[in-house]
């Protein structure tokens, strides 16, 4: 709880609808690793320490100025850093960069994605100074207070025009993270893998906007390993392979209907439960991969039941995995 000075301190902001003594505490909670210098670096200190977030000015930008003690007495224990492009790799953080006059404000939070913003942010300048610094340092404690009271989106941006026009940027659609796909149609991309064993199954997810189907396909591994072994050396036990021609009606379909694809299934009935390494060069066999932005989801069963589901996800060159919670049977 405040204490009745810093009541009196902020009664002001405890009146504000979004901030109030949780949101107030929740300033307080913050501490700020602020790496920018000049007016902008200035301007977001002075803003944030007289709305009561502690800011910590790194060697690099300079000594402190108009310091204020920390809200609650003790040290922040939340760290977000803000900095210049191309920022911190990981963490909480606040990118401010410019290109061409016009000055770029974007803030990641724990549930966005890193390589987003790196993408964002790729080739922006240093922040300028003048009048222009000052309207962005503004901008970029605001954007530290959203995060701190949780009203922030996992990613956001502020651009600020030559002549000092505002605007939101848009979130990148990320590509680098698992795809949000909705309990009901994981149980129905099970149930489709389950008929096919003790073969591989395979399937598509596609979607349009928020919605997510799942087109079943059949493993044609078994047809090409009676007509060419050398070429296909595994059976549908441990391998599959969509047909051809049924790959590309899939394509010109989702095409047609303004669908995208979002995940390629397949199963493992051996119960391995990681995208192996025959996964991957399929997938990626000139070490990029044949789909961009599309995932990849194994699902393994033991014996003869789905076990263990996990995305495979290409981020910074490789497929990263993580694990996809499976429905539970009946």
């Amino acid at each position: 709880m405040l204490s009745e000075p810093q009541i009196q301190r902020y009664a002001r902001q405890l009146l504000l609808r979004d901030v109030g003594e949780r949101g107030q505490e929740a300033l307080g909670a913050v501490r700020v690793l602020l790496g920018l210098d000049g007016e902008v670096g200035d301007t977001a200190a002075a803003y944030l320490r007289s709305g009561g977030t502690e800011v910590e000015r790194l060697p690099t930008a300079g000594a402190a100025w108009a310091d204020m003690s920390p809200l609650l007495g003790t040290r922040a224990r939340r760290p977000v850093a803000v900095a210049a492009s191309p920022g911190p790799p990981e963490g909480e953080r606040i990118v401010v960069g410019a290109r061409g006059g016009v000055h770029m404000v974007w803030s990641l939070g724990d549930g966005g994605c890193s390589a987003c913003l790196r993408g964002a942010t790729r080739g922006l300048d240093p922040p300028g100074g003048g009048s222009a610094g000052i309207q962005v340092g503004t901008l970029v404690a605001l954007l530290v207070q959203r995060r701190a009271l949780g009203i922030a989106p996992p990613m956001e941006g502020v651009e600020v025009s030559g002549v000092g026009a505002i605007s939101a940027l848009a979130a990148p659609a990320c590509t680098h993270q698992p795809p949000a796909v909705p309990p009901e149609v994981l149980a129905e991309l099970v149930r489709h893998l389950a008929r096919s064993l003790p073969d591989e199954g395979c399937a598509v997810l596609v979607g349009r906007g928020d919605r997510i189907r799942v087109v079943p396909m059949e493993n044609a591994q078994n047809a090409h390993h009676a007509r060419d072994p050398e070429a296909f050396p595994r059976p549908a036990r441990t391998a599959f392979t969509v047909e051809p021609r049924a790959w590309l009606a899939l394509l010109r379909a989702t095409e047609a209907a303004g669908e995208r694809l979002v995940a390629i299934a397949h199963s493992h009935p051996d119960g391995g439960e990681h995208f192996s390494a025959e996964d991957r060069h399929s997938a990626a066999p000139d070490g990029q991969p044949l789909y961009p932005g599309v995932a990849h989801l194994v699902v393994a069963f033991r014996p003869g039941r789905p076990a263990v589901g996990r995305w495979a996800v290409w981020t910074s060159g490789d497929f990263a995995e993580s694990e996809c919670p499976l429905p539970q049977q009946s």
